[in-house]
């Protein structure tokens, strides 16, 4: 009997949705496809009432398409792994952005001879705000100097002494970097 009464609403949902929709659509295709998909919608309603009818295990593989209550814990659970998802994406989409920024940024100072630019870091805002999210934030520039017959600094080492780097074509590049990206020049910093 539930059955039935399950059946009955969930046609009259339809045809209440599909007379509705009749009304609002314009002439077209469209109007064509709205009603193929409630036509089917009503076939799914009613063969999945006849198979919960006769109990077989086909009810469970097309109870997605009822118009009923919907199961709230599973709700839940799918809402949380689509969070979940989407905050990995997310952070996937921020760490391939960044390095791309770098990529693109170590390009973009190997095209200037006179400061020799060994590795670049970037920061992106990370907030939820609109507009915010993946602002590039801060650009930070390696020089790796050349101090003589000691070689290359490697990164992150600071050198004993002052490098010897002319400090307006520094000052060149950072202004440069700064313009290509609509940043401050206190937005880009160097390190030795």
């Amino acid at each position: 009997m539930e059955t039935l009464q399950s059946l009955v609403r969930e046609l009259v949902i339809l045809v209440i949705l599909a007379v509705v929709l009749e009304l609002l659509l314009p002439e077209g295709d469209l109007r064509r496809y709205v009603r193929m998909v409630l036509g089917l919608l009503i076939i799914v309603a009613v063969l999945q009432a006849a198979v919960s009818f006769w109990n077989r295990d086909l009810a469970a593989d097309l109870s997605w398409v009822t118009l009923g209550q919907p199961d709230r814990a599973g709700t839940r659970e799918i809402l949380r792994e689509g969070e979940r998802l989407w905050q990995v994406g997310q952070t996937r989409a921020l760490d391939e952005y960044e390095e791309g920024l770098a990529r693109q940024i170590r390009a973009l100072a190997g095209l200037n001879q006179e400061v020799p630019v060994a590795d670049v870091r970037v920061r992106l805002e990370e907030g939820r705000a609109v507009g915010e999210f993946g602002r590039l934030k801060e650009v930070i520039l390696i020089l790796g100097v050349q101090h003589g017959d000691a070689g290359d600094v490697p990164v992150g080492a600071f050198p004993a002494a002052e490098p010897a780097v002319d400090p307006q074509a520094v000052a060149r590049l950072r202004g440069l970097v700064a313009d290509f990206y609509g940043l401050t020049r206190e937005q880009v910093s160097v390190r030795y």
